[in-house]
């Protein structure tokens, strides 16, 4: 069975640090996988390697047996990988709908089509099963509904 992701020898380094050091992982569907280490391990950089927030110096990393190239967070999610952060990454006083289509906004001859960005945010809510109010204000939410 080909892996739904699949890193092969993933390194990256920061100036006087060697955060990852040819890091394999294979993550098949319906896996669960949990990388663990000390502060400073490089677990962090491994995953923003693979979400497109830090590019690699040298590795591969393959979604369903093909090699990809991924750029940014947008390319990742085009592919199918979502990231959870650590720590969050809202901004308060937008709302719901705003913090999820930050950076992808769908738009109309440059403007934000509002409707669409709803529907799309209410279709993969449900996909999920997660109940939302897409126009509160992230500041109003419990740390619960934020994650």
């Amino acid at each position: 069975m080909v892996p739904a992701v699949e890193m092969r020898s993933i390194t990256k380094s920061y100036p006087g640090v060697l955060a990852n050091d040819k890091v394999s992982l294979e993550v098949h569907r319906g896996e669960i996988h949990s990388i663990i280490g000390e502060n400073g391990a490089g677990k962090t950089t491994l995953m923003n390697i693979l979400f497109g927030l830090v590019k690699p110096d040298r590795g591969s990393i393959l979604v369903r047996g093909i090699k990809v190239d991924i750029k940014n967070p947008h390319t990742a999610i085009s592919l199918g990988i979502g990231m959870v952060h650590q720590h969050f990454m809202l901004i308060p006083n937008f709302t719901v709908l705003e913090n999820i289509i930050l950076g992808q906004e769908p738009a109309t001859r440059g403007w934000l089509n509002q409707k669409e960005a709803q529907e799309a945010v209410m279709r993969l809510a449900d996909s999920f099963d997660i109940k939302i109010a897409p126009h509160k204000r992230v500041e109003e939410l419990s740390v619960s509904q934020q994650q």
